[in-house]
């Protein structure tokens, strides 16, 4: 893979992860020319340095910015010598898949400048659990959005590098969903998205996750959404959106209700319960 396309994995740790070896092995094995920079507290640097030689390990922005601040501290420190970014949390995994889907987006002519793709969720074991539900066509973003579904993941993302200077970092107001507020951003003022059918990352699900707060991840989506998509949908184009989005990915939702019985995904994430 040329320079050009050399892409930017950041991955925040506190250093603490039980499950770190296994993202910073699933980062390491890509098919892909990859700088990949681990942002972590300015007490575990040596030892991080020492333990992953092959990354570049830089300190994060204090315990106040949290995962978020992290990344814009390795935004900022690693400011050069990348052409594409994307992160991945500390116990999370990227796949082939994800090599895959970037290595179709560079045969196009004409790349769209941000990429995503399915993402599955594990148990705390690594056992699969189903695989997210996720509206392929972009379009269709906003009016589900403004119905509260979130149709994608960030697990996986790919954010050319000029799309990631105009959003200048994460918006550290929001503690859990300043992923969805970045690339919310990105595709209000006009970036072209483009999905591929291809499992790119998997999200660990685990106790005492951030994630599992639904209260704090509901409210902060609401006003992410109300904020970028201020002009709402039409009656029709919502329940039509929701229809076709239900429809396609039915297969996930039996799949779902199969390994951990009917809920929804915000459920999922609020027991934080597994069956070991």
């Amino acid at each position: 893979m040329s320079r050009y396309h050399r892409i930017l994995v950041v991955t925040p740790t506190l250093g603490e992860s039980a499950f770190l070896d296994k993202t910073m092995d699933s980062v390491a094995t890509q098919l892909l020319d990859i700088l990949h920079v681990i942002s972590a507290p300015k007490k575990r640097l040596q030892a991080l340095q020492m333990r992953f030689p092959h990354a570049c390990v830089v300190p994060d922005g204090g315990k106040s910015g949290g995962i978020y601040g992290a990344i814009n501290a390795a935004l900022t420190k690693v400011n050069e010598g990348w052409d594409w970014f994307t992160y991945i949390n500390d116990d999370d995994i990227l796949l082939p898949g994800f090599s895959e889907a970037f290595y179709r987006h560079m045969r196009l002519v004409a790349p769209e400048p941000v990429t995503y793709g399915d993402v599955d969720l594990i148990d705390e074991n690594g056992r699969a659990i189903s695989r997210v539900s996720t509206e392929r066509n972009p379009a269709w973003i906003p009016a589900l959005l403004q119905q509260g579904v979130s149709p994608l993941m960030q697990q996986g993302m790919l954010f050319r590098r000029d799309i990631v200077r105009r959003l200048e970092g994460f918006d550290l107001r929001y503690r859990l969903c300043a992923d969805l507020d970045f690339w919310l951003r990105a595709f209000a003022t006009g970036a072209k998205f483009r999905y591929y059918p291809r499992r790119v990352a998997q999200f660990r699900l685990r106790s005492g996750q951030l994630s599992g707060n639904t209260a704090v991840t509901q409210h902060e989506q609401d006003e992410i959404v109300k904020r970028h998509l201020p002009v709402p949908v039409t009656p029709w184009n919502a329940r039509f959106a929701r229809w076709r989005y239900r429809a396609f990915n039915l297969p996930r939702y039996l799949e779902r209700t199969r390994t951990r019985g009917f809920c929804t995904s915000y459920q999922l994430l609020q027991s934080n319960t597994f069956q070991q």
